[in-house]
């Protein structure tokens, strides 16, 4: 299947010339230090978790307090203090023999739901966080991305290695049952990494891991899907935001921006930050009246490798380099969280490295 491209870029080619053409824009983004116009940010305290190789993730639940999940035994923290202090609230390796937690979502009755890996299960937290109780076990070593839609509807990926199949669970009751939904018949299996919730019964999936991201689109709450892009260049798929009528996706690899400005029917290009690299999540961040965008990556052009905090306030248009978080041989910097105005955490780890959770002060 060939990809559409917009016609706000004023061109009529497929995605193959797309990507020969863009092959030569690599825009590294410049300090915000030098910009002044970025609030200063500086990093506080750095928590590194005893035997975790990686700080997958992190939510925030209220002001100033959150939750971090590792990989190796799947540890949960929390903090009450904006990432002063950690508080460990969970061994899910013990209580359930996964390896790690790795995406965090609140839903419409209030609770919080994570996913695992090794084996892939779906837990949910009615506490904020202190005690957590299994809702779903897919035929699956991992769960991957979660989301909830406007209509209840719940998205669970999967990891491609059990089903054979590009696929995922989707469940309309708060898992009180589940189905399993091919999301292709055609295209090799992949893992289903990343979901974005267009509104009403729209949705996209980013799929990756083994062959090109590719994204996919449903309007009918999860049951059926139409690949709408396939980006042979980028190795995986890894987060959606969205920014007025434009959506983007984050892919690693190659540190890419893709935008559609139609709901995700067609996709373009629109920018590499480096050869080589990582982008793992984009949060919004709002302070002193001003709307921030935030996003955390890793310039792997460089060795060691450079785990950094990148900043736009022009809604995602132009981006700068706000703050150097560490140099590691190896590891990606996957997660953010916006705790308050003043504290914000990003993780970082690979299965190689030592899994770091670091808390930023923004003054």
């Amino acid at each position: 299947m060939k990809t559409k491209i917009p016609h706000l870029l004023a061109v009529g080619f497929l995605l193959g010339s797309v990507n020969a053409s863009f092959a030569d824009k690599i825009t590294p983004p410049p300090s915000a230090k030098e910009a002044g116009r970025f609030p200063s940010v500086s990093v506080v305290n750095v928590f590194e978790p005893k035997g975790e190789s990686n700080v997958r993730s992190s939510f925030r639940l209220s002001d100033k307090v959150g939750l971090i999940g590792t990989e190796e035994t799947a540890d949960l923290f929390k903090t009450e203090d904006g990432g002063s202090t950690w508080r460990k609230v969970l061994d899910g390796k013990s209580l359930w023999k996964v390896n790690d937690i790795r995406n965090f979502i609140r839903a419409d009755d209030g609770h919080l739901y994570f996913t695992t890996s090794d084996p892939g299960i779906v837990c949910r937290s009615e506490d904020e966080g202190e005690n957590w109780k299994v809702v779903a076990k897919p035929k699956a070593s991992r769960t991957v991305g979660l989301v909830q839609l406007d209509d209840g509807t719940f998205l669970v990926g999967l990891r491609r290695a059990e089903q054979k199949k590009t696929s995922l669970i989707r469940s309309d009751d708060h898992f009180e049952t589940e189905t399993w939904i091919k999301v292709s018949d055609e295209d090799p299996p992949q893992n289903t990494t990343c979901f974005h919730n267009l509104g009403g019964t729209n949705a996209l999936v980013g799929v990756g891991y083994e062959a090109s991201g590719k994204i996919y689109k449903s309007t009918d709450s999860g049951l059926t899907w139409t690949k709408k892009a396939d980006f042979p260049e980028a190795r995986d798929t890894m987060w959606f935001f969205q920014e007025g009528k434009r959506t983007y996706l984050l892919a690693s690899g190659v540190a890419t921006l893709y935008v559609s400005e139609d709901e995700g029917e067609t996709w373009a290009k629109d920018r590499q930050f480096w050869k080589k690299g990582f982008l793992g999540m984009s949060v919004p961040y709002k302070r002193d009246g001003k709307n921030y965008r935030l996003m955390c990556a890793t310039d792997q052009t460089e060795k060691p490798n450079r785990h950094v905090i990148l900043i736009s306030d022009d809604a995602a248009k132009t981006w700068f380099e706000w703050i150097e978080l560490d140099r590691d041989k190896t590891g990606g910097a996957s997660n953010l969280s916006v705790l308050s105005p003043d504290r914000i955490i990003a993780g970082t780890g690979n299965h190689s490295a030592q899994g770091k959770a670091f808390t930023l002060e923004v003054k």
